[in-house]
């Protein structure tokens, strides 16, 4: 099954949304067998699209196009008034690396599940310190209210270069996976579609295409021209004879550093482009591509959050 990086149809009932993430994490594969490969992950709270079931599993499609199967009990299937109800609730978002949600306003009370950056909930009510949660399936939990924030402040939000490199910092350190889309495990451009969603920004999911968006800033591997927030491609650059081959994607965060998910350490890490630093790579500048600048852009291959189909049936109005 190939991934079809196109909105599809809406169905009979005439929403394009029908189903909503119900775990913090959840695992997208090429096929209905926890054995294949995976393709990607989706977080709680999220509007996705439920394709067709089959023998416990579902095969779904996710806002950034992405299509994969996991299991049927891990998306919470609406109806058309479920879904208004959803959107006319204030929601809110976790915005810390990862947490817990509680049974109780308390944080010695009994976990209710783990929480990752960027997972969205509704608010119920507030007490103590902590707020009120509804899951998609109407679990309620508890969340120490400093670390979430409302889904419109960053559904809205202007991308600023300082909070792109705060929201990058949170995710140093977590493992690399490929596939990886979450604070638990990420890949290299997972970890540029989270830090840009949590700044009001929609980026396609892989470095290739990501690789295609914004304005070119430099092709050549020095860091006078770039700005934090940049985008950083590595690869191999066309040639007479061969095509370019983008297979990998960075953040520069400023004074010559970025900050990358990258297979060679494991782990989201922070390197140098200067040579006399004990974190640069040898191997980078020869495999650089180009630089590409989002922030003050025209939206070119990129969007607003409101302006996906997915999430604009999740928003409330602002009128």
């Amino acid at each position: 099954m190939d991934n079809q990086l196109v909105l599809l149809p809406e169905d009979g009932t005439g929403t394009l949304v029908n189903a909503l993430v119900n775990n913090s994490v959840i695992h997208l594969r090429r096929e209905p067998s926890s054995k294949t490969e995976l393709v990607t992950q989706a977080l709680l709270g999220i509007p996705i699209r439920v394709l067709k079931t089959e023998r416990g599993k579902c095969l779904i499609q996710v806002p950034d196009g992405y299509i994969g199967w996991v299991n049927s009990a891990e998306v919470h299937r609406v109806d058309q008034e479920q879904l208004k109800s959803y959107r006319n609730a204030e929601k809110v978002i976790f915005i810390a690396q990862s947490g817990l949600a509680y049974s109780a306003p308390d944080a010695t009370s009994m976990p209710m599940s783990d929480l990752v950056i960027g997972n969205m909930v509704c608010k119920v009510s507030e007490q103590s310190g902590y707020t009120q949660i509804q899951y998609p399936d109407g679990r309620i939990g508890w969340v120490d209210s400093r670390q979430l924030c409302p889904a419109d402040a960053v559904f809205f939000q202007k991308a600023l270069q300082n909070n792109l490199v705060a929201t990058a910092r949170k995710f140093h350190g977590i493992p690399y996976l490929w596939g990886g889309m979450s604070s638990k495990n990420i890949d290299c451009s997972g970890l540029i579609c989270n830090v840009y969603f949590m700044n009001g920004i929609q980026l396609p999911r892989d470095s290739n295409m990501q690789s295609q968006i914004g304005r070119e800033v430099t092709t050549e591997f020095v860091s006078d021209d770039l700005e934090p927030g940049d985008l950083l491609f590595f690869g191999r650059k066309a040639t007479s004879n061969t095509k370019e081959h983008v297979t990998h994607v960075a953040m520069y965060i400023g004074n010559d550093e970025f900050i990358h998910s990258a297979g060679y350490r494991e782990r989201v890490s922070i390197n140098s482009m200067d040579s006399s630093q004990p974190n640069f790579i040898d191997s980078y500048p020869a495999i650089f591509v180009r630089a590409v600048r989002i922030i003050g852009e025209d939206p070119n291959g990129f969007r607003p959050i409101p302006e996906n189909d997915f999430y604009n049936a999740i928003i409330r109005s602002t009128e």
